[in-house]
């Protein structure tokens, strides 16, 4: 028999793949994923190896110390539980994949591929990013039409851009031209 692995990367791929495959709700495994994030960053090495060893209550508490007041009690609670929920759903998982059934109200329900020999295509990457990197606000997406068929869309564009540094994103797109063409 296999050994399993319960490790932290484990889990984030565990989150990663729940939400492609459609076994946990893509905003969910995204809310997920943020706090795991957020709260895994204290993790000791023997925690980091096997999650089963976590105590989710001690973690918080050693965030909560390093983070001081830039962190507010309600915000620790909320990474709380969607942490213990993505562990009790992980751990479940890794014991026994086939019979997995998650433990949050909000799963899709649909397996489209089994998670336990999932091997990720181009496509499902893309959908994965698209799924779980959302962009904050969807002011940060500013379209641009540049022909009646077709609207290229910049993101992630600073409020502060200074008129040299859109001149160099002038550059690099004027770089991406056919020369042949005008």
């Amino acid at each position: 028999m296999a050994q399993k692995n319960y490790s932290e990367a484990k889990l984030l791929e565990f989150i990663r793949q729940s939400a492609v495959n459609g076994l946990i709700n893509p905003s969910t495994a995204k809310s997920r994923k943020m706090a795991a994030e957020q709260l895994l960053t204290q993790l000791n090495l023997i925690e980091r190896q096997d999650l089963r060893q976590l105590d989710v209550d001690e973690l918080c508490s050693r965030f909560h110390k390093l983070q001081g007041s830039s962190i507010r009690e309600e915000s620790l609670e909320i990474y709380k539980s969607r942490l213990q929920a993505t562990l009790d759903d992980f751990i479940a998982w890794t014991d026994d994949p086939g019979g997995f059934i998650p433990k949050s109200r909000d799963h899709v329900g649909v397996h489209h591929k089994p998670v336990e020999k999932w091997a990720p295509s181009a496509e499902d990457k893309a959908r994965e990013e698209l799924t779980l990197n959302l962009p904050s606000r969807p002011a940060d997406i500013f379209p641009v039409p540049i022909r009646d068929d077709l609207v290229v869309y910049l993101q992630n564009m600073p409020l502060d851009l200074t008129r040299k540094e859109a001149q160099k994103i002038v550059a690099v797109v004027q770089a991406l031209a056919d020369p042949d063409t005008d």
